[in-house]
């Protein structure tokens, strides 16, 4: 046969070839693939976009198929993000599919690797003199600049407070997470005399003016050639944190200046005023590390970029010449879908980025199943919120802004079967449905795990921040979070058999579930879930599983299997659930074992209740983001009748539940009663009265 009948053979065929999987036109992208090839499995395209634009281009004359593309094992380098709007949307019928082939591992990521040959040795003598003595001949450097990469990103103050942005670039080896040079390697340090605490934003104060305080070590004396020296730590209380620029080291006076204000103020950990309230809030968290420090790479992964020169200095681990490296360099979204519906993402695994995974804006039935994101600057799957040029403002109440949303138009979002991991500002950021007519988003994030998701951020970096109306969220793991795992905020959402463990690991004044500072917020449902190991880091700070504060009502709390969960804290008031000021909860049914206070609640007098609900930002809250005064509130939930007027007793309800090695509570005011005491020996029993079941907890084996 000759090369031209060869060739009609061949185009004839390659239709069958992307009709690969029944009715289905399947295209293929593979990391050796080719622009001018037609995505077929033996042709297949090089990138994501290639494939797209072949799908635009096919329902012009077949909009009634179902699309999908395959991509083949490998990284898929991503220099700007994947987009799709409203033109790649499917339907319900035929949606649109982007997924591994079966069994491989496809990686989209937002890096570039360094090759291990390009290290050399130190030899500027002013760098080797900066060094420790004993490292000298160990650290190595790569010039960034000579190797074609000039956008090392920004430093810039983060933490509480401030609404997340992009990390600057980042160091990984073999997948982990390099440490920028700091000291102390392990712990943290004391904040000495306060001479300045600074500016107050919080209080009103927007001067902008930096804090000074004392040390009482000496290192410093060696970082006074270093120009970008910063602190992390928990410069006044112990729920939130913060990075602060060095603006100035005086070696003689051994005082420390910021560049930035703390938002609260910076307050001693060392001198400290025992009648001040806020010296004494947080004091066993209130510490502080030094980074960006190159005369403290002192241990192997720990490096520093000077990012005048463009040289990166690498105290390299063991077998770095046979490791795999990579810097982070995507600021943007990996992949980005705006006005899109009936879109599917599976499998894909989302990596090495100084942004996030996927960003959702104005999108209704996206499926994301069997995905994993790992090493991102700020979070896994945005839906509504970009993090990257953000306004910072503050709220009425003179607490900062910690949200800005670009779009709460969504739906039929469904998360499933996703694992995040080493994140830097948290995990999921998911809203829907509509607060004012209380229409549910029917969202739901299931069978999915998270952990280490707050890497860069170690306060107020959730696993998943809930707005809306009628989020599911089930059969997740949560683990080894330093503060909360789930922010909650809106109506109507469910929380049931998930796992939550090792929680609030380095926290104060926080929950793994927490609820705050809306009383709007009402008719959600936390059951059927096992809370354990959520202690404190030592006998003063407090935290619960669950925390409803500032005012929070209506909230169900039932079902749940509490195991060594909650404290009291020095003032004697928290518990594994605990009510800040809110009325008409219930806590039914569940056990608590080994518990030191199964509910605590701080309850508010007649004048606290009428002073909260009118403060600005209340009013804001429940009568015009909401109006809980008209007929769609008033008909879901009834307590609100004359809720401005009649205050009643404003009671909390904790019935039924189980009660094994754990107080019931210490102090407020409750409806109690039909509350049992158990013996150890008897857990099985009472577990089985609230209808808790082990097997229903958690991501299902094999997911």
């Amino acid at each position: 046969m000759s090369r031209i009948q060869w060739a009609f053979v061949w185009l004839l065929l390659i239709p069958f070839q992307i009709l690969a999987q029944g009715n289905a036109v399947v295209y293929y992208v593979a990391p050796g693939g080719k622009a001018r090839n037609p995505g077929t499995a033996g042709r297949p395209f090089a990138t994501a976009q290639q494939a797209r634009d072949a799908i635009r281009k096919a329902r012009t004359k077949s909009p009634e198929q179902r699309y999908t593309v395959v991509f083949r094992e490998g990284a898929y380098v991503m220099p700007a993000p994947f987009e799709l709007n409203a033109a790649d949307s499917g339907t319900a019928q035929f949606p649109v599919t982007y997924r591994a082939y079966n069994g491989e591992k496809v990686v989209f990521t937002g890096g570039t690797v360094l090759q291990t040959a390009d290290f050399r040795p130190v030899e500027d003598a002013d760098m080797l003199k900066r060094l420790l003595p004993e490292v000298r001949d160990k650290v190595l450097q790569i010039d960034l600049l000579k190797a074609g990469i000039t956008d090392f990103g920004v430093m810039q103050q983060h933490g509480f407070g401030k609404i997340p942005e992009p990390a600057p670039l980042e160091l990984f080896i073999n997948g982990e997470r390099q440490t920028l040079a700091r000291y102390p390697n392990e712990g943290a340090l004391k904040i000495g005399k306060v001479y300045d605490p600074g500016s107050v934003p919080r209080s009103g104060d927007f001067s902008d003016r930096g804090a000074e305080f004392g040390y009482e070590y000496d290192r410093p004396q060696r970082w006074l050639q270093a120009k970008d020296i910063w602190l992390h730590g928990r410069f006044s209380f112990g729920y939130n944190d913060d990075h602060l620029r060095v603006d100035h080291i005086d070696t003689t006076k051994k005082t420390i200046r910021t560049a930035q204000p703390h938002l609260y103020g910076v307050v001693s950990s060392m001198y400290v005023d025992t009648s001040k309230w806020s010296d004494v809030a947080g004091l066993s968290l209130r510490n502080y590390y030094v980074y960006n420090v190159p005369e403290e790479i002192d241990l192997p992964g720990e490096w520093y970029l000077d990012r005048t020169s463009g040289k990166l200095y690498l105290y390299p681990p063991d077998s770095f010449l046979q490791a795999r490296v990579e810097i982070s360099m995507l600021e943007a979204p990996l992949i980005q879908l705006k006005e899109t519906a009936h879109v599917n993402i599976e499998n894909i695994c989302f990596s090495t980025s100084r942004g996030m995974g996927i960003y959702l804006e104005n999108a209704h039935h996206i499926g994301i199943r069997g995905c994993e994101f790992t090493n991102l600057g700020t979070v896994a799957i945005s839906a509504g919120q970009r993090l990257q040029h953000n306004k910072h403002g503050f709220s009425l109440d003179g607490s900062p802004l910690l949200d800005e949303w670009a779009s709460l138009d969504f739906h039929h979002i469904s998360i499933q079967n996703c694992r995040i991991a080493d994140t830097g500002t948290g995990g999921i950021i998911l809203t829907g449905g509509d607060r004012r007519s209380l229409e549910p988003s029917m969202n739901t994030v299931s069978h999915c795990e998270f952990s280490g998701v707050d890497r860069r951020n170690h306060s107020y970096a959730a696993a998943l921040k809930l707005f809306g109306v009628g989020i599911q969220v089930d059969h997740c793991r949560f683990s080894d979070l330093r503060h909360m795992a789930i922010s909650l905020r809106g109506n109507d959402h469910v929380i049931e058999h998930n796992l939550f463990e090792r929680i609030c690991t380095y926290a104060d004044d926080m929950g793994a579930i927490y609820m705050g500072r809306d009383p709007a917020s009402r008719g959600n449902i936390i059951r059927s879930n096992h809370f354990r190991d959520i202690v404190p880091v030592d006998g003063e700070s407090q935290v619960g599983a669950v925390f409803l504060d500032d005012g929070i009502c209506a909230t169900t709390v039932s079902g749940n299997f509490f195991e060594r969960s909650g404290s009291t804290g020095d003032k004697e008031l928290f518990g594994a659930v605990f009510i800040h000021g809110g009325h008409g909860n219930t806590v039914y049914h569940n056990v608590f074992l080994d518990c030191a206070m199964a509910v605590g609640n701080n309850y508010w007098s007649d004048d606290t209740w009428k002073a909260f609900l009118e403060k600005p930002i209340i009013r804001q809250r429940l009568l015009e983001e909401v109006d809980i005064t008209g007929r769609v509130y008033l008909d879901k939930y009834p307590d609100l009748n004359n809720w401005f007027t009649e205050f009643g007793p404003r009671l909390n309800k904790v019935a039924e539940n189980y009660l094994i090695n754990s107080n019931m509570a210490i102090n407020g005011k409750y409806e109690l009663f039909f509350n049992h005491l158990e013996t150890p020996a008897n857990t099985g029993r009472a577990l089985k009265k609230i209808g808790y079941d082990e097997n229903t907890i958690g991501p299902a084996p094999g997911n």
